[in-house]
C-alpha cells in the first residue's frame, strides 16, 4: 500500500491578491455631438490611441476628427502617460454633465472636453459635477463676455472650481483644436518618470494659431483665471493665469491623491493575513504612502524647501526638518492614544502629510547697474 506523504506533509499555495491599477490622469475624455459611423459599436463609448483610429468613425473635417487629430499631434501627449482617447458621442437630449455621469462607470477618464456649445446653465452643471470627483473639465469660448468681470468663466474662479479649466480663444474653428491641444499637451505628464511634470505657461500648440486678443482681453482672461494662446515676440505660446490656480497645481494635486488612495487601499487589499493595529501596522501603512511621496519628489512634484510654513502638526522641529530635507513630513497619532471607538472600528490613526510643492518659475525681473 503507497501512502501519500500528503499525510505526512500538507502544503497549501497561498497567492498573493491583486490591488487595484495605479491611478491614471492621462486618459481623456472627448464628449461630442458628431454622430460616429457604423463601426463605432453600441457600448456608448470608444477607446482610441491614434486620429487614424478615429478617422475610421468619424468624417473627415469633423470636429471629433480635428479635435482628436490635434491631441494626438502635440509632443508629448496623452500617450506619453500611458493614456489614452475616449470619444462619447451625446445621447438624445443629453447635456454635457447627464454624457458624464452616464459614461464615469463605464470607462475610466481624467480629463473631459467637448465640442458643444454650451449655456451658462450646462456649464455651471458640469462644473459642479466635476468638481466633487476626480476630473478635470476644459471649456473653451469666443466670446469675450464670458470672460468679463461676472462672465460665466469668472464665476467658475469665483466659485472656486478649479478643476474646471478655462480657455479663451478670438477664432471659432481654433478655439475647439486650442482645447484639445492644450489637455493633450498638459494631461502628458509619466508621473513615473523623472523631473516629467510640467507647467502650461510658455508652451507651445502643434498645429494651432495664436487668438488676435486685445490688450483689454489679455487683462480680463488673466482676472478671470483663464488661459489664452498669444505670441510673444512672434512666437506662439500659452500664456496661464494662476488666479484659479494653474493648471499643474490642480493636475498634480489629483494625481497625488489618487496616487495615495490607491497605494493605501493596495496596502490594506494584497496582505495575505492583515495588517495589525500596531504602530508596526501603521508604519507599513505609512511606508506605502511615503513612496509616493517619494515619487513626487523624483518626478518633480515637491521639493525639499526651507520655506517655513505657518502651520504645523506633530513636532514642529521634525516637520521643518523633513520638509527642508525631503520635502514631506508624515506624522501620524500613536497607536496607544487612539479612541477605544476607533480601534473597534478598525481604523488607522489619524495619518497627516504635509508637502511643499516645488511649483515653477514663469517670470523674472532684473536689475542692472552700469558703471561708467
Amino acid at each position: 500500500m503507497n501512502l501519500d506523504i500528503s499525510n505526512i506533509i500538507n502544503i497549501s499555495v497561498s497567492q498573493t491578491p491583486v490591488g487595484v491599477s495605479a491611478y491614471n490622469t492621462s486618459n481623456l475624455a472627448l464628449v461630442t455631438d458628431d454622430t460616429p459611423g457604423a463601426g463605432f459599436g453600441d457600448d456608448g463609448y470608444k477607446i482610441y490611441f491614434s486620429a487614424s483610429q478615429v478617422a475610421e468613425d468619424f468624417a473627415t473635417g469633423s470636429d471629433t476628427l480635428n479635435m482628436a487629430t490635434a491631441v494626438f499631434s502635440q509632443q508629448p501627449n496623452i500617450l506619453t502617460g500611458g493614456g489614452y482617447l475616449v470619444i462619447i458621442p451625446l445621447e438624445a437630449s443629453e447635456t454635457l454633465g447627464e454624457a458624464i455621469t452616464r459614461t464615469e462607470g463605464l470607462v475610466q477618464y481624467f480629463g473631459v472636453i467637448s465640442n458643444l456649445e454650451l449655456s451658462d446653465t450646462d456649464i455651471a452643471a458640469a462644473a459642479a459635477l466635476v468638481q466633487a470627483s476626480d476630473k478635470i473639465l476644459g471649456l473653451v469660448s469666443i466670446d469675450a463676455a464670458d470672460i468679463a468681470a461676472d462672465g460665466v468663466f469668472d464665476d467658475v474662479r469665483l466659485a472656486s472650481q478649479d478643476q474646471v479649466r478655462c480657455l479663451y480663444h478670438t477664432d471659432a474653428e481654433q478655439a475647439l483644436l486650442f482645447l484639445a491641444a492644450y489637455f493633450g499637451r498638459n494631461l502628458s505628464v509619466n508621473f513615473s518618470g523623472s523631473e516629467t511634470t510640467q507647467t502650461a505657461d510658455l508652451k507651445p500648440l502643434v498645429g494651432v494659431l495664436p487668438g488676435d486678443y486685445s490688450s483689454a482681453s489679455v487683462i480680463e482672461a488673466k482676472a478671470a483665471g483663464v488661459d489664452i494662446y498669444v505670441t510673444y515676440g512672434g512666437i506662439p505660446r500659452t500664456r496661464t493665469s494662476g488666479e484659479n490656480k494653474f493648471f499643474d497645481q490642480v493636475y498634480n494635486r489629483l494625481w497625488i491623491v489618487g496616487a495615495l488612495k490607491v497605494a493605501g487601499f493596495n496596502t490594506l487589499a494584497t496582505v495575505s493575513t492583515k495588517i495589525a493595529q500596531t504602530e508596526s501596522g501603521v508604519d507599513a501603512l505609512k511606508a506605502a504612502y511615503i513612496r509616493v511621496l517619494e515619487l513626487a519628489v523624483t518626478n518633480g512634484y515637491i521639493a525639499p524647501s526651507e520655506i517655513q510654513a505657518s502651520t504645523t502638526f506633530g513636532n514642529p522641529e521634525d516637520f521643518y526638518l523633513n520638509i527642508e530635507q525631503r520635502g514631506y513630513y508624515v506624522f501620524s497619532q500613536p497607536v496607544s492614544k487612539q479612541l477605544a471607538s476607533e480601534r473597534a472600528d478598525r481604523k488607522a490613526p489619524l495619518i497627516q502629510i504635509a508637502i511643499q510643492e516645488a511649483g515653477a518659475i514663469h517670470t523674472s525681473a532684473l536689475i542692472i547697474n552700469i558703471n561708467k
